[in-house]
């Protein structure tokens, strides 16, 4: 037998009766003896096995997903590809729509090509760090003006030696001047250059964004209730409806 699953043996136990050797009583405890062994019934085990138990439950309602999400490209183009359907399932990440990306990836292309030449103009190439100093205009500017330093005290010397001319005395103070002004237009010259560089790569940023905005994905797995976007369409306003499953 099973209760609740498990199985249960029921036993029949048969307890013979204790024989009391007392004068006159023989015969009655001959009679007990057979009425004991008449009483016993054999016992049998059976194994029994768990079975499952369908049970089903009828109800009527609607079901809502967990997770609804509606998902629509950030840019506007003309569509390409809508690689599924309504009822598609997809994974985290997988193509939804495509956009038409020829333009967007001219526009990339073209602010890494800007980026590229203030960096180069910069010497910062290989990714270096900004140092002003190392700038080849401000290098060149900078050496200029120590070579016009250097000139001038030798000048000075002589001039107090009185061994120089007052107007070879004062065309080296001209030229030290002249030179140190350079140093300093170079110098802020390029850090005007490196402001246009910090512009350019945030160019480079929102054009390879807008690169990227050109596939639609799916935010997490599930499966598409709705497709709005057909392949052709100039304007993108809504896109797919992705739920979990």
């Amino acid at each position: 037998m099973t209760k609740s699953g498990v199985p249960v043996f029921r036993f029949l136990l048969s307890i013979p009766l204790v024989a009391v050797a007392t004068a006159g009583c023989g015969a009655n405890a001959t009679d007990a003896s057979r009425s004991a062994e008449a009483a016993a019934v054999n016992v049998t085990a059976m194994t029994t096995t768990a079975q499952p138990i369908a049970r089903f439950i009828r109800v009527s309602g609607t079901l809502t997903a967990q997770e609804d999400a509606e998902v629509a490209a950030e840019i506007a183009g003309r569509v390409i590809a809508t690689p599924v359907e309504r009822g598609s399932v997809v994974r985290v990440n997988d193509e939804l729509i495509q956009i038409l990306s020829t333009e967007v990836e001219a526009q990339a292309r073209e602010a890494q090509a800007n980026a590229a030449q203030i960096e180069a103009r910069l010497g910062l190439d290989g990714g270096t760090a900004f140092d002003v100093e190392r700038v080849p205009e401000v290098a060149n500017a900078r050496a200029a003006y120590q070579l016009a330093k250097n000139d001038f005290g030798r000048a000075e010397r002589l001039y107090q030696d009185k061994l120089l001319s007052q107007s070879d005395f004062d065309q080296r103070s001209a030229q030290l001047e002249a030179s140190q002004r350079q140093y300093d237009v170079a110098r802020n010259g390029a850090a005007q250059q490196y402001q246009a560089l910090m512009g350019a790569r945030a160019r480079v940023t929102v054009a390879q964004k807008a690169l990227a905005d050109t596939v639609v994905r799916a935010p997490f797995a599930g499966a598409v209730g709705e497709r709005v976007a057909t392949s052709g369409v100039d304007q993108l306003v809504d896109g797919v409806r992705v739920a979990v499953r």
